[in-house]
């Protein structure tokens, strides 16, 4: 079987640049929503994407989507429930961030990665095994896996028309969220979780509390900076508290993917101030004003609605 799937191999000479199934890339800092929008777009809407039995088939993605498809259909995988972006627990169907397919060619140890490490080969085994499965299911693939957000230089070179989605958060409650989901698995003062920015490294070296807020920052400067490489028109940039119902679909008719029969639509959390003790919101802007953040980020702000 795999081996009749890689018949289908795109050529490396014919329809890579002009494929008409473009992928979407959902990118960001951890703990800004983007699992949330990721599991809403892929039930409401008929994106091809990566779930937890194509994941096991990771080294033959069009095998693993042939599968998955079989076992499913076209069926809304109605879940949204997921542990710090790991849905396994859920269920085949639930979108899988599989990181596993990226790392059969990129570093585990780190995550950003530059133009000189960027090889001719590297592009052309991604470009087709993307557009092989993009092809065959006839709609683009939806990625979400954070790691992208600073992968995006090697991104531009092989899906120079892919289409990115920037969810954005209020930087005080990011870095809460993730200092609580560190706490919550046990990660120690020094050790890093989650995505790393460039200058990982030197980021160790700060107080926890810092480290977060600068984890932030620096992922999201990177993003900002790399998404200069694509169109305009190919970016949307969201924030947390803009997510609801209309913003899905205004996101699926953007991505050119039709409506997924009886594909459901969560009801969205949205941060509040007011939930914060006078305390520990003095502490979180302590934190952030270290950081030139973007006014418009925060709740205080005139957040600016997508699309």
């Amino acid at each position: 079987m795999k081996w009749v799937f890689k018949l289908r191999t795109v050529s490396s000479n014919t329809g890579l640049h002009t494929c008409s199934y473009q992928p979407v890339f959902i990118i960001g800092a951890p703990r800004t929503g983007s699992t949330i929008i990721y599991q809403a777009l892929t039930n409401a809407y008929r994106f091809a994407y990566i779930d937890n039995v194509a994941c096991t088939w990771c080294h033959n993605l069009s095998l693993g989507l042939w599968l998955s498809n079989k076992k499913y259909g076209d069926k809304p995988h109605n879940n949204f429930k997921a542990e710090h972006g790991d849905t396994r627990k859920f269920g085949g169907h639930a979108p899988s961030e599989c990181g596993q397919f990226w790392y059969r060619w990129l570093p585990k140890h780190r995550h950003f990665i530059d133009h000189n490490e960027v090889t001719s080969k590297m592009v052309k085994e991604i470009r087709e095994e993307v557009f092989r499965a993009s092809s065959y299911l006839k709609r683009p693939l939806l990625f979400k896996n954070l790691n992208a957000g600073q992968r995006l230089r090697l991104i531009h070179e092989v899906f120079p028309k892919a289409k990115f989605i920037f969810v954005r958060r209020d930087p005080r409650f990011v870095t809460r969220s993730i200092l609580k989901a560190r706490r919550k698995i046990g990660t120690q003062d020094g050790q890093w979780w989650s995505v790393m920015p460039p200058n990982v490294e030197e980021l160790r070296m700060l107080p926890e509390g810092e480290m977060c807020a600068a984890q932030v920052y620096f992922l999201e400067q990177q993003i900002e900076k790399d998404l200069t490489l694509f169109p305009k028109e190919n970016i949307q940039e969201v924030h947390y508290q803009n997510l609801d119902e209309n913003l899905v679909n205004l996101l699926g008719e953007w991505c050119g993917v039709t409506a997924r029969g009886k594909g459901e639509i969560p009801k969205f959390q949205h941060d509040d101030l007011r939930s914060l003790k006078p305390s520990e919101l003095e502490e979180l802007n302590s934190l952030v004003e270290k950081y030139p953040f973007k006014k418009e980020l925060f709740l205080e702000g005139n957040i600016p609605k997508a699309l």
